[in-house]
């Protein structure tokens, strides 16, 4: 596995988990309050959430990138292996 690839898989895992954490505690704090009932409603729905979100993140998220840095007429900023360019200095 390369190192890019680590770190997108990396990155879609993390901010899937913290997105969807969030969307279903305020969704779930509307449902139900803050009652007894609170934690569990939440972790159901997120352990149901978070899979489809990382999917989602890890499949579009590409796209998603490149059209945002293409809309801002930005450079890609794109991790590189030290396998794709052997001669990089690294620090």
């Amino acid at each position: 596995m390369t190192r890019s690839l680590l770190a997108h898989l990396l990155f879609s895992a993390v901010t899937s988990a913290l997105m969807s954490s969030l969307v279903c505690g305020v969704a779930t704090y509307r449902m139900v309050g803050a009652s007894a009932a609170f934690m569990h409603v939440w972790s159901g729905a997120w352990f149901f959430a978070w899979p489809i979100a990382f999917v989602v993140l890890v499949s579009i998220g590409p796209l998603v990138r490149k059209t945002v840095y293409r809309g801002c007429k930005c450079p890609m900023a794109v991790p590189v292996d030290q396998a794709e360019e052997p001669n990089r200095i690294t620090r």
